[in-house]
């Protein structure tokens, strides 16, 4: 065999095994196991959700057969919801891209398309998610399971019945904490007003507390949204005040805080107006011999060190602030603002709410809150459209901006007050308005009516406004309950 033709049969068989290798690695590409195919794959729940999953979530579970259950429900991990079926109101089937990367599912009004971005983990409320950023449509929304829970939220989700009271009947139910007090010596640390700031369910929290040298306090909490604790600005919207009032006890050498009252007072956080709260409920819980421990909280006792309070708690997630020396508590500071008392709370929140109805709309972000709250107790709809407070809202809009025209080319009064929100997925189709920053629902009031903004033409600037039947723009109703 010459030397040449030895060349050319080691270059064949060189040719071959690449060849065979190339194949080989094709095939083991190709049976690699897609993104999508895992999640199809998984026996987990995932929920489909935007901001911190209070508004307009979905939950998806994959079944045999290629279908999968779909159901709207009000929040991450809620059990009761509305099915999604396709034409023949059976679950849906879904079909997976080539990509990898997309999911469609069948659904009967239109189909459900997921396109996964990017993974996502995230603690919400104390639920440890975990999925993917993904679109769908022209909206990024988050595609996650549950991994944990942690124990806090556990504890809470086993609430109580409270059972609603008149407002003159609540001061009746608050327990006298004057009565059966240990005084403190007049040259005690603890007596005082402080101020302190600390995290309760992933929500910052202002604190204050006030300890009275008769053995008494009352501790004040305002609790913002939730948040992630790696968040370099504390959200606006206040999601409740609570007030406590109790007695300060010696126990083991340290200074505990015994709760006998607690008030809470829940606010409307859809759209708000941080500048004009509207409350949603005045809830009061005692503990007493008559009623037992209705306060659910963990222990909490002060301790000095190092010529510091500090305020410790297993509720509490610690805020560390300049100058603290121990990290494990919450640093208290002295104050001199005196609190509102939990009485007065009560008083004061109902004398508010008069107020507030006398004159419930005087801005386009009053008009947003009312709105919003008339819709969190309808379902989350403005008359028939599904709205999205947990995606993007806003109210700088000036009603000589949005000019109507009727039906029969006359030009339509101006609007008094208006704001825009997002749909929902459900109405993303229906009279939305697209901009470039995405489609919009846009409401305005004129003598106390709400008119929602439609394009008849959709490559036309021209505009009109339709009044929202069936929604009256009034103020809900404010709660007293006693647990």
């Amino acid at each position: 065999m010459s030397y040449e033709k030895g060349l050319i049969d080691m270059g064949k068989k060189f040719y071959i095994v690449l060849s065979v290798m190339f194949l080989f690695c094709v095939i083991l590409t190709g049976c690699q196991k897609k993104e999508t195919s895992k999640i199809v794959s998984s026996n987990k729940t995932w929920y489909l959700f935007q901001d911190q999953g209070e508004n307009d979530t979905v939950s998806i579970k994959f079944l045999k057969d290629q279908r999968a259950e779909i159901k709207d429900i009000t929040n991450i991990d809620g059990k009761v919801g509305i099915n999604r079926f396709n034409t023949h109101f059976n679950n849906p089937q879904y079909v997976l891209g080539r990509d990898g990367k997309t999911m469609t599912f069948k659904t009967a009004k239109q189909d459900l398309v997921i396109k996964l971005v990017k993974t996502y983990h995230e603690n919400v409320y104390g639920k440890h998610m975990k999925g993917y950023y993904v679109q769908v449509g022209n909206e990024n929304y988050k595609f996650a399971y549950i991994t944990k829970r942690d124990k806090a939220n556990i504890s809470k989700s086993t609430k109580h019945e409270s059972q609603s009271i008149s407002y003159k009947q609540m001061a009746n139910h608050i327990i006298d904490v004057n009565q059966n007090t240990k005084p403190l010596s007049a040259d005690n640390s603890l007596i005082g007003n402080f101020y302190f700031s600390t995290i309760i369910d992933y929500r910052r929290t202002d604190g204050n507390l006030t300890i009275n040298q008769n053995g008494t306090y009352q501790m004040t909490l305002t609790q913002h949204s939730a948040q992630k604790l790696s968040d370099t600005t504390d959200s606006k919207v206040v999601m409740m005040t609570t007030v406590e009032s109790g007695n300060v006890q010696s126990l083991y050498g340290k200074m505990y805080l015994t709760p006998k009252n607690l008030v809470t007072i829940d606010y409307y956080y859809h759209g708000q107006n941080q500048n004009r709260l509207l409350p949603k409920e005045v809830n009061l819980k005692v503990n007493s011999k008559a009623t037992g421990n209705q306060i659910d909280r963990a222990k909490i006792r002060i301790e000095n060190d190092s010529n510091q309070l500090y305020l410790y708690s297993s509720d509490f997630t610690v805020r560390t602030r300049d100058n603290q020396a121990n990290t494990k508590a919450n640093l208290l500071t002295k104050s001199d603002s005196a609190q509102t008392s939990l009485e007065d709370s009560i008083t004061q929140t109902k004398d508010y709410y008069d107020q507030y109805l006398s004159n419930p709309i005087a801005s386009n972000a009053d008009l947003m809150q009312l709105v919003a709250a008339i819709s969190d107790n309808n379902d989350k709809k403005v008359g028939n459209l599904g709205v999205n407070f947990g995606d993007q809202y806003g109210t700088n809009l000036q009603p000589s901006d949005y000019q109507g025209i009727s039906v029969s080319g006359s030009k339509q009064p101006l609007m008094q007050y208006m704001f825009l929100v997002s749909p929902s997925a459900y109405s993303e189709n229906g009279p939305a308005v697209t901009t470039t920053k995405g489609k919009f629902l846009i409401y305005g009031s004129l003598d106390n009516k709400l008119f929602l903004l439609k394009q008849p033409d959709k490559d036309s600037t021209t505009v009109t406004w339709t009044m929202v039947k069936d929604f009256p723009l009034t103020v809900p109703k404010l709660k007293f309950s006693l647990n």
